[in-house]
């Protein structure tokens, strides 16, 4: 109901889950009562902010206790896909938030969504950025026609993976074009050391198109660099009228987006100041409101996170294949698994390491 208090908790302390008990502390409506994480250490720093709060090791029963109306699951993604089932389940709060990306394999993401459509549970995942003000006001200035009819789109990631910084940025470029449907991929991705990320294989470099409906199609790199003569790179999507283009995410430009017209010159909107935690407070308020049935839609609903889900899955199924993957995905297991366990990519530079949590890591080969 509008205007009710609703009951927060979080497992999986380090910095997302720690953004997200912080925010919702400070959510007007809505009280952060439990957290949640196998880690000691973890828990005892959040403990020290919020002395009052419960904190439990395990997962299970922090739900059986606390029954919380908003949960956010921000674990490492080979504990997203039973988490949220479990809890949508046995215990179903009204929202749960799961951190990206959205699971492992394209199975587990439609198990995800069933047994929440199943138990009444809103799902939303965690692509913050569809909450930045220049990715908004890209979005508006598209659908109102700025540019014409858009026709082709690029997308960058400088480091980070498919799995972590590459769902942020297709589930972005996807949101400023409105959200249009899938229809094939094509793509290829490089992996000739034995690189993990979080504890999951991961790719070295990756690129794709993408072919949406009604024709638009999206050019996507991944982890390789930009031009180095430039010290920023550029989102961009071309139209019928123009060239709309933006800096990604939160690097420092005089402006937001900027329009280039043939004949009509340029036109930019101001830079906005928006910070993490402004960016964090909205998603979230976005899905306290969600969960009290004050909006009906949420940009970070998992019925348009799958679709991402889903392009990342073809971008691996492609490049195991070696050819043009049409949309709906067949594969429901992870297709780079697979392609790990036939030798597909067969390690040319062996040694283990995690590209989050390793400090000396080997160099990796951009051949």
């Amino acid at each position: 109901m509008p205007g009710e208090t609703l009951r927060a908790a979080v497992v999986g302390l380090n910095w997302a889950g720690r953004q997200h008990a912080q925010i919702y502390a400070q959510l007007e409506g809505v009280e952060l009562t439990a957290v949640c994480d196998v880690d000691s250490s973890a828990l005892d720093r959040v403990g020290r902010w919020f002395p009052d709060l419960h904190s439990y090791r395990d997962f299970e029963r922090m739900l059986a206790e606390q029954q919380p109306d908003l949960l956010s699951i921000a674990t490492p993604a080979r504990w997203h896909a039973p988490q949220t089932i479990l809890a949508a389940t046995r215990y179903p709060p009204r929202a749960i938030l799961c951190e990206k990306p959205m699971a492992l394999s394209l199975g587990e993401a439609r198990a995800m969504l069933a047994a929440c459509e199943r138990n009444a549970v809103k799902l939303a995942i965690g692509h913050m950025m569809r909450w930045y003000t220049v990715h908004e006001q890209a979005r508006a200035l598209i659908a109102d026609g700025a540019i014409g009819t858009p026709l082709t789109a690029t997308a960058s990631m400088e480091s980070g993976g498919l799995m972590n910084n590459g769902t942020h940025t297709l589930s972005y470029t996807q949101f400023v074009l409105g959200d249009p449907d899938p229809e094939w991929v094509i793509a290829n991705v490089q992996r000739k050391s034995d690189s993990y990320e979080r504890g999951w294989p991961t790719e070295e470099l990756s690129g794709a198109l993408i072919s949406f409906a009604g024709g638009m199609r999206v050019s996507f790199e991944g982890d390789i660099p930009p031009d180095p003569q430039y010290d920023w790179k550029l989102q961009t999507v071309t139209g019928t009228d123009g060239v709309l283009m933006w800096p990604s995410e939160f690097l420092a430009t005089d402006y937001a987006v900027r329009i280039v017209r043939r004949g009509r010159g340029i036109t930019e909107t101001p830079a906005p100041t928006q910070t993490l935690d402004d960016v964090f407070r909205c998603e979230l308020n976005g899905l306290a409101q969600w969960a009290r049935g004050e909006i009906s839609e949420n940009r970070n609903d998992a019925h348009l996170a799958i679709k991402t889900q889903e392009i990342l899955m073809a971008i691996f199924e492609s490049a195991r294949t070696h050819t043009l993957v049409r949309l709906p995905l067949q594969t429901m297991g992870s297709p780079l698994i697979e392609s790990i366990g036939t030798g597909e990519f067969p390690v040319e530079f062996p040694g283990r390491y995690d590209t989050r949590y390793a400090v000396d890591q080997p160099l990796r080969s951009r051949d």
